[in-house]
């Protein structure tokens, strides 16, 4: 394994610890742990936005509420896709989960072409509603 944060890094250090945004990141973990955070129904609320950011160039194939709250929404691209870089994917990734984006937004590429999202309203946040959110699985073929 390399050193190297990436292709051109010659440094192979940062210049700080990630600690700066703890209680942001805390208070997500505390807030998704509340009984009944998850909100119902993400086929109303979710799939109507997902639908139109797919535009012409995505296909939503599949979607389905898992037992653990997790909404999975399975898309395919409407064009040939083979020589897509990993890194396109990724960012096209990041573009339709946007369309769903409330005021904290976490995703991470958990395999190739999987994206664990959580979005959602913390206490204070605005526009005032109560708390809530959404964990999304998004799967680009």
């Amino acid at each position: 394994m390399t050193t190297r944060r990436w292709d051109i890094d010659e440094r192979q250090t940062g210049i700080a610890d990630g600690s700066a945004m703890d209680p942001q990141v805390q208070s997500l973990l505390d807030t998704m742990k509340r009984d009944g955070w998850v909100t119902e129904e993400p086929e109303a609320h979710l799939l109507p936005h997902l639908r139109r950011a797919c535009g012409e160039d995505w296909t939503l194939t599949t979607e389905q509420l898992l037992d653990d709250g997790v909404y999975e929404v399975t898309l395919t691209p409407t064009k040939e896709s083979k020589d897509i870089k990993p890194i396109e994917v990724h960012r096209t990734a990041i573009r339709l989960l946007s369309a769903i984006a409330e005021p904290v937004f976490f995703v991470r590429q958990s395999e190739p072409g999987v994206f664990d999202c959580v979005t959602g309203v913390l206490d204070g946040d605005p526009p005032g509603f109560r708390s809530h959110g959404h964990l999304v699985r998004l799967i680009l073929n």
